[in-house]
């Protein structure tokens, strides 16, 4: 089964680890080369990736194209928030869904992916206009304010005149053009959905708040939505680097004809309730959703356990953010017990889901788990990196692509999961929780391959998995993420 894949941009975890996944299940994954997929600072040609599908679908008559469309519309999800374009270009753009719903026929999938402009509590534009380094906590709480006064919500007098008092003119205009024109593109998108140019359509909202523009633009959405009758066919979620997987999981099931069935423990219970930093809701609520997104039905006899370890109360946070509370250190020790006696107890395959920190793995938790290579055999997929939608989502499309392959008796899935979780491991937990907080700024690869060393020795002998040669980088030059070249 071929299955083309058109991610959000080319970081690791959004065009790569897809493909693995997608090796895991046992699909040929067509992918466009990744010198063309949109980065930090250069966007993609959308024209050129338009190029791409259109020989592919010709040439490869492919299964399933599975579409991050910011990268279609915009050029990637960086340059979602950055772009200059004018409305109409960017409709101009999805004219090519009318094409290749055509030329591919109803029986193939189309699942498409497009994000909602996301609002960040903080002052870093690396990834927004320039005027987000000293604006952008200010916007973030005007945003708020306005969501609250849409809803009904009656605020104090002068409260919001006094919220935009703190940002200029100019500068709120230009932010309410660029959401109202995005906004327009994802109603667009809808129609497609509405004609049959979109089997599934998520919306990911990367970065909320309890309140925002972000919120306030998913919820008419969702009512539009419904007014099309497309309850089933389109659903909008916290999340976005990992939506691809998801999207992912769901074809797969699709593809198999029955939903994978999942038992969900939550480590402790109370870990459900807890907050969920950088998502506006609880770890539960983002549980479900994921499990939604992947296709997973919790009825019937589940085909694996799903555990999710967390902190009761509060989510710690690896990236200390100026303005925000420092939980980098948490004392997580009856967490992990708990974790590790629901492993022990484990009479399935197990999905675990490590979300007592956001931006990497649980220290605690990972220490103690390596020295325990039987509980280690048990796992279908981890994660533990960025949000809990993102840890969530792909270590849940883990389990679905495992679980697929053993359906459809692949019998190299062993070793190839394993490669899924040595990538993982490194990543959330060797760089991000153990590596990434001895770094000011990017280093050299030699550098990196240093610090990194002990940690892989680690999760290799805890894996059975000994790659003959692994290289790091820092693709984005810079330390939030690190590329696992096996």
């Amino acid at each position: 089964m071929k299955v083309l894949i058109l991610p959000i941009d080319n970081r690791p975890v959004t065009c790569v680890f897809p493909r693995l996944l997608a090796e895991l299940a046992g699909l040929e994954a067509l992918l466009p080369p990744r010198r063309m997929l949109g980065g930090l600072t250069d966007p993609a040609n959308p024209g050129a990736l338009a190029s791409f599908v259109e020989a592919s679908v010709r040439a490869d008559q492919p299964d399933a194209l599975l579409l991050c469309l910011d990268s279609l519309i915009y050029g990637g999800l960086v340059s979602s928030r950055r772009s200059e374009d004018p409305l109409k270009t960017l409709l101009d753009r999805t004219a090519c869904l009318d094409r290749w719903r055509r030329q591919l026929g109803p029986a193939r999938a189309i699942f498409g992916q497009s994000s909602i402009m996301r609002i960040s509590d903080n002052y870093d534009a690396t990834e927004e206009k320039p005027y987000w380094a000293r604006f952008g906590r200010e916007i973030f709480a005007w945003s708020g304010l306005l969501d609250r006064l849409a809803r009904g919500e009656k605020l104090a007098p002068g409260t919001l005149a006094a919220a935009e008092m703190r940002i200029p003119p100019d500068i709120r205009q230009d932010y309410l053009q660029t959401r109202w024109r995005n906004h327009q593109v994802n109603r667009h998108l809808l129609e497609h959905a509405a004609k049959g140019n979109l089997d599934f359509l998520a919306f990911s909202l990367d970065d909320s708040g309890a309140s925002g523009l972000n919120r306030l633009e998913r919820d008419r959405l969702a009512g539009k939505a419904a007014d099309l009758g497309l309850e089933d066919k389109v659903f909008a979620y916290p999340g976005a680097d990992e939506v691809l997987m998801a999207l992912l999981a769901r074809l797969l099931a699709r593809v198999a004809g029955v939903r994978p069935a999942a038992s969900v423990l939550f480590s402790p219970q109370q870990a459900a309730d807890c907050q969920s930093l950088y998502e506006g809701q609880t770890v539960g609520q983002t549980v479900a959703s994921q499990l939604l997104a992947c296709g997973i039905t919790g009825d019937g006899v589940p085909d694996f356990i799903v555990i999710v370890h967390g902190k009761p109360g509060i989510q710690g946070d690896h990236v200390l953010l100026p303005g925000h509370k420092d939980t980098r250190n948490l004392d997580t020790s009856r967490s992990v017990a708990s974790t590790l006696a629901l492993l022990e107890s484990a009479n399935k395959p197990v999905v675990l889901c490590d979300v007592a920190y956001a931006n990497g793995a649980d220290p605690a938790l990972v220490a103690a788990l390596v020295d325990r290579r039987e509980l280690v055999e048990k796992l279908w997929g981890y994660a533990g990196w960025n949000t809990t939608g993102n840890a969530v989502g792909s270590a849940l499309a883990m389990g679905v692509s495992r679980w697929f392959a053993l359906k459809q008796g692949a019998a190299a899935s062993g070793q190839a999961v394993k490669r899924c979780l040595f990538v993982r491991f490194c990543d959330d937990w060797a760089y991000q929780a153990m590596v990434r907080k001895s770094l000011t700024r990017q280093v050299d690869a030699a550098t990196l391959a240093a610090l990194m060393s002990p940690h892989v020795a680690t999760i290799a002998g805890a894996l059975g998995f000994r790659p003959d040669k692994v290289a790091f980088r820092q693709p984005w030059q810079r330390t939030f993420e690190i590329e696992v070249d096996i």
